[in-house]
């Protein structure tokens, strides 16, 4: 558990990717890389607390695994698993007040439950652990369009973002109202917007189509953050899958974002006490 001093524009801002966890609770290597990233954001002079728990590149781990990923077979000694990740969420929704609940992207591919499900597994499971906003990653796009609207976008009840997606005819009639550049969420009686973004490489390195353009992050960052202002938003967080170089330009140029929660390098950070840990591991 990091804390991270709340950001009124121009004070620096927060910028996370991949996972961390904080006393005696076990991380989950390679399989959940959850945050707790307890933001003072600020409205006039009113400081306010807000959970952000996220994950990010679970890429369909839904089993509980042994400390290095493989296949578990001393039960004391196995980690991971959406059970445990329930237990958690539910255990921190249940202490704190305002808590969010975030994906970065990457949910798709790396398991037998997405070669035989193709997707609809995750749909399935992160509606479950009741996922307030998600971002697309760029393996959300290998199977085609069609494998993620279908099993994924069309299933899910929760926004899945990308500010920097743009989608041409025939397509954009298709997909249009089952992704959003951002969502403003109401979490107790404060507006949070989210923002998503996806790395810009995602058709070199998988299969999104010709009617996808995948545009520059920042400034269609910039472009949503400065339409939620003028909605009255100040607390913008920007959840994407870019990797931890672009989350942390994106927290050095994108004016008006409070906190950058980012997936796709699998970067793990921690800024507690080392000995804090019980598992350090990234995915």
């Amino acid at each position: 558990m990091c804390r991270v001093p709340g950001s009124p524009r121009g004070r620096e801002r927060a910028v996370s990717s991949c996972g961390l966890a904080r006393g005696s609770w076990s991380m989950l290597p390679g399989l959940l890389p959850l945050l707790f990233l307890h933001a003072l954001l600020w409205s006039g002079v009113i400081s306010w607390k807000l959970t952000i728990l996220h994950t990010n590149d679970l890429h369909s781990r839904l089993e509980q695994t042994s400390e290095d990923s493989g296949k578990c077979f001393v039960v004391e000694k196995c980690v991971g698993g959406v059970a445990r990740l329930h237990t958690k969420i539910r255990e921190i929704r249940g202490a704190e007040s305002n808590v969010l609940l975030l994906d970065a992207g990457d949910q798709y591919q790396g398991t037998v439950w997405f070669t035989v499900y193709k997707g609809a597994e995750v749909a399935h499971f992160m509606n479950a652990l009741g996922y307030d906003a998600m971002a697309l990653g760029n393996h959300e796009f290998d199977n085609g369009v069609e494998g993620l609207l279908g099993p994924l976008l069309k299933k899910v009840k929760f926004p899945v973002l990308s500010a920097n997606i743009k989608a041409i005819e025939p397509l954009a009639s298709q997909i249009s109202g089952y992704y959003h550049p951002y969502k403003i969420l109401t979490v107790g009686e404060e507006k949070v917007g989210i923002i998503g973004y996806t790395s810009k490489e995602t058709p070199v390195l998988s299969k999104p189509g010709k009617y996808l353009k995948f545009e520059d992050e920042i400034p269609s960052l910039q472009t949503q953050v400065d339409k939620l202002r003028t909605l009255g938003v100040n607390k913008i967080i920007a959840l994407g899958h870019s990797g931890f170089e672009m989350d942390k330009l994106i927290a050095q140029k994108v004016k008006g974002v409070d906190v950058v929660v980012g997936g796709h390098t699998n970067t793990f950070l921690y800024t507690g006490n080392y000995f804090d840990m019980i598992i350090l591991a990234s995915p």
